[in-house]
């Protein structure tokens, strides 16, 4: 079985195809010409390698040609409000795009990652499942429009006769490059920062989600979403355990909701003078203010996934993450 495979190279996509292929499917994956290559290196070579982009449907349509199954983890995430056209283009038009190419290609199975970021949450919740009806205006970050938007897609394309399936992952921790995605926690311990914020922050093993991927496609499960979550863990809990692992100081000084307001303030008005993104934007700070958490129990029941402890992914974290810098290093 051939499965298409959007966003191999970055951290949760790698690991998906690098778990694809160990199940013995076959890979074909769509990168950008100037994707870099870092996170696949070993796989490269198992991996057919297609060049386009997710808003070329002439190129999409000969690219699904003879394919099976698609796995679409490819997905533009800022949190700059700045970028929402860009990532309404990415990540909904996207989305769409293939969802219409696979419609018309009869693909058997299509699987969408979505993110917790587009499910929302009812007033004053503080746990969230899948049954939350979430609408448009209730999303506070342009992210997580764009994601709510993208699962709209691929909900029509489930009632045109598309057979498809949506996951929800929470922030997957996995060691990728050290200046993106979840990574970037690691980095900033890394770098002994000292202010924590009081958020909730649920997270997941990039090994477990890809462990879903596998489980799903092989059940054949299909107009469903599931949450994939593994736990949930306060900031400066979590920080304690990133800064042990890579034996760092934690950080110990704790950024109330009103320092975090004006600093994304005073970082607005950095960025429109020097032309750089802010790094403290309104929406990471109600990110970081968040206290709900995600129930798994549906994917535990479809998939029979045993989550990894949060202190065995932190810890392979670090060891894999030190290792690259030696080979950085060496």
């Amino acid at each position: 079985m051939t499965i298409f495979v959007t966003g191999a190279t970055g951290l949760l996509g790698s690991f998906i195809s690098r778990r694809l292929i160990e199940e013995g499917h076959q890979v074909r994956a769509l990168r950008r010409r100037t994707s870099t290559m870092d996170l696949v290196l070993d796989i490269k070579d198992q991996i057919e390698w297609v060049e386009g982009d997710l808003l070329d449907t002439v190129g999409l349509t000969e690219q699904l040609e003879g394919v099976s199954g698609v796995v679409h983890s490819a997905a533009l995430v800022s949190y700059d409000s700045r970028d929402e056209a860009r990532m309404h283009k990415v990540n909904v038009e996207g989305t769409a795009n293939l969802v219409n190419i696979s419609l018309r290609k009869k693909i058997d199975y299509f699987l969408h990652i979505s993110s917790v970021a587009a499910i929302g949450k009812a007033k004053g919740a503080t746990e969230v499942d899948e049954s939350h009806q979430a609408s448009v205006e209730e999303f506070t970050t342009a992210y997580g429009r764009s994601k709510y938007l993208a699962e709209l897609e691929v909900w029509r394309g489930i009632s045109e006769g598309l057979p498809a399936v949506i996951i929800n992952p929470s922030l997957v921790l996995g060691p990728g490059q050290w200046n993106q995605s979840s990574t970037q926690l690691f980095k900033y311990i890394q770098n002994e920062n000292r202010f924590y914020v009081d958020g909730t922050a649920n997270y997941v093993d990039v090994r477990d989600v890809a462990t879903v991927v596998v489980r799903l496609i092989e059940a054949r499960i299909t107009g469903e979403r599931f949450i994939v979550s593994a736990g949930s863990i306060g900031y400066k809990e979590l920080f304690d355990l990133i800064a042990q692992s890579l034996n760092k100081k934690p950080p110990t000084t704790r950024a109330k909701p009103g320092l975090i307001r004006v600093a994304s303030v005073v970082d607005k008005l950095k960025s429109r003078i020097t032309g750089q993104p802010p790094l403290i934007t309104d929406e990471l700070r109600q990110i970081a203010e968040n206290t709900h958490t995600y129930d798994s129990t549906k994917v535990q029941q479809a998939t029979h996934i045993t989550f990894n402890p949060l202190v065995n992914t932190v810890r392979w974290c670090c060891h894999e993450l030190a290792k690259k810098t030696q080979m950085v290093q060496s």
